[in-house]
């Protein structure tokens, strides 16, 4: 039965692995929300519902907006306007080089960065938390239906980021806002994003 827990460890041992290393690794996805284990049948790969993805990114868009309004407030709060470019410039590669996996990774790398600015590692674990969620259901969406565009993270990351360079923060709010409608558009018109 392929995807078999058996499979699984047929393979750990032609490997020369233990069994109980596969068993530690499928009970942590289990326990983070990835796979179901199925009694005698197998691992299966857990769907990620659609109010689960929105409700990530409701999380996240909060985040960002707490962040622009410290730095809007606080003069010890400065964004990162380096990295920020760095990370966009190669998210903008990867979608020219049509890889949609890297892409997806750098504009939640984009979003992990303006984060950052707020020095608060409970917000970043929830940013961590969530990060292999978001991608996996972009991804598997992206495979499932290759026709349909890429979604523009990366276009509203640019937008951002030029009203950051121009301290321009009511701007910058504005194109987070406008990220987070089309976010939750796109998830429920197709059920991801």
């Amino acid at each position: 039965m392929p995807g078999s827990l058996l499979s699984i460890y047929k393979l750990a041992e032609e490997l020369e692995m233990s069994r109980t290393p596969i068993s530690n690794a499928i009970a942590r996805l289990e326990l983070e929300g990835f796979v179901v284990a199925l009694k005698n049948r197998g691992v299966m790969v857990k769907e990620i519902s659609t109010k689960e993805i929105i409700d990530m990114f409701e999380v996240i868009f909060a985040h960002q907006m707490y962040v622009l309004e410290s730095v809007e407030h606080f003069e010890h709060y400065t964004f990162n306007l380096n990295e920020l470019k760095s990370i966009l410039d190669r998210q903008l590669n990867e979608k020219e080089q049509e890889n949609y996996f890297k892409y997806v990774n750098f504009s939640l790398s984009f979003i992990r960065s303006f984060i950052a600015t707020a020095k608060n590692n409970v917000m970043l674990q929830i940013m961590d938390d969530h990060r292999d969620k978001i991608v996996m259901s972009a991804v598997a969406n992206y495979k499932l239906y290759p026709q349909q565009r890429y979604f523009s993270g990366a276009h509203y990351n640019r937008a951002i980021y030029e009203a950051l360079l121009e301290e321009n923060f009511e701007q910058a709010r504005q194109r987070i806002y406008e990220f987070r409608q089309k976010t939750r558009e796109r998830v429920m018109m197709s059920g991801s994003f």
